[in-house]
């Protein structure tokens, strides 16, 4: 007989059995269990929107230099410097054609501080003390074309609301309009808006 195939078959089956044997899962290890720390390296972030007017799945939101609900600073009332505060804001509507601003005493709603419209639909706020030259600003209680700060009676607190409009179309208003008729336009083309509240004592 020839002694290579005496050998096959004892050679086969060493092969086979170092086959197995490095293919086995079991070499005496353990493995050890997972650190209490170990998910970390993934961070899971969740967020949750509220759809805006068209859907866009964002709300409109207003930055304002004061906290909501709380006293504005002197600078921007008839006590201070006068000037109107710098304004911005985010996630508007993407059918926006133009913004507008309204600030508003909520104890004396007839008294007309700054109404401003036809703000470009590219625009994100208003620099303080400058609205920009190609918008239409109402004509305030003082009979001017622009912004009046609050101003209550002394010995008491006003509340006031400053609201941003999102308008579906730029409005055929121009500056020195009376504010009603201003305020009106802006109230019938707004499809979406943020509002900031604030109090002024004297």
């Amino acid at each position: 007989m020839n002694p290579m195939r005496r050998l096959g078959f004892p050679l086969v089956s060493v092969i086979l059995a170092f086959v197995a044997a490095s293919c086995s899962t079991d070499d005496g290890r353990t493995m050890k269990a997972p650190g209490a720390n170990q998910g970390e390296s993934v961070a899971i972030v969740t967020t949750t929107s509220t759809p805006g007017a068209d859907g866009n799945g964002s709300v409109m939101t207003l930055t304002a230099p004061w906290q909501s609900g709380a006293e504005i600073d002197k600078r921007f009332t008839c006590d201070g410097d006068n000037v109107s505060p710098a304004v911005s804001w985010a996630n508007g509507p993407s059918g926006a054609s133009a913004y507008a601003v309204i600030l508003t005493d909520l104890d004396a709603p007839d008294f007309a501080h700054w109404t401003v419209t036809n703000i470009d639909a590219s625009s994100t706020g208003l620099a303080e003390g400058d609205v920009g030259d190609l918008v239409a600003v109402a004509m305030n209680s003082d009979a001017k074309p622009g912004y009046t700060g609050p101003c209550p009676p002394t010995g008491s607190t006003h509340h006031y609301s400053l609201t941003v409009y999102a308008l579906s179309q730029v409005l055929e208003s121009q500056s020195g309009d009376p504010a009603p008729a201003m305020r009106a336009a802006i109230e019938g083309a707004a499809i979406e808006s943020a509002t900031s509240e604030f109090t002024f004592s004297r």
